[in-house]
């Protein structure tokens, strides 16, 4: 498929559950930021990112790079722009990859994006035309922490020790605490 190859879409869109403009876009960036900052899919904390979507762009991030929500590496700044800014611990040395193919989806007659012509587009054009790559350096946030479970007094669930605030000197986790509200 153009400038994606046919094993990587098959892994991005059984993760994702089907194929989109956004999880191309997504898959075009994460190529893109891996490739300028010549390190591998992360397995750990070695690398982050910062993604400034919560579309389905991040899907394919999240597969590609091997940065993910749960292993702390991954930051959601949700700014509505389809940009990754990946980075390498502790140096900072980072990459920045915006997405700039906006002006070229094509578009129906009655205005609206004709979808899988966008689709093609997204396949098929370079990466210069999609794309803006810029290096950079970023201040690496904190490492991901494991803090100890607590129980609430009130529903008795496990809930991260600081997550945690005290009512009438017993801790009550966050969802219990906004139902007190």
């Amino acid at each position: 498929m153009g400038q994606i190859d046919q094993e990587t879409m098959d892994a991005v869109v059984a993760f994702h559950g089907h194929l989109c403009p956004g999880l191309l876009i997504g898959v075009r960036l994460a190529k893109a930021a891996m490739e300028a900052l010549g390190e591998p899919r992360a397995k750990d904390e070695e690398i982050f990112c910062i993604f400034e979507n919560d579309s389905c762009a991040l899907d394919a991030v999240q597969l590609l790079t091997g940065c993910t929500m749960g292993k702390g590496n991954l930051f959601l700044k949700d700014y509505g722009k389809q940009v990754l800014t990946l980075a390498v611990r502790p140096s900072g040395r980072a990459v920045r990859v915006v997405f700039t193919g906006d002006g070229l989806k094509p578009t129906k007659e009655d205005g609206t994006v004709d979808r899988e012509g966008f689709i093609e587009v997204l396949t098929e054009r370079d990466d210069g035309e999609l794309l803006k790559v810029e290096h950079r350096s970023v201040a690496p946030p904190p490492r991901a922490r494991i803090f100890p479970t607590i129980f609430c007094s009130v529903c008795g669930e496990g809930v991260m020790e600081p997550r945690a605030e005290l009512m009438d000197a017993k801790p009550v986790c966050p969802g219990c605490r906004a139902e007190e509200a």
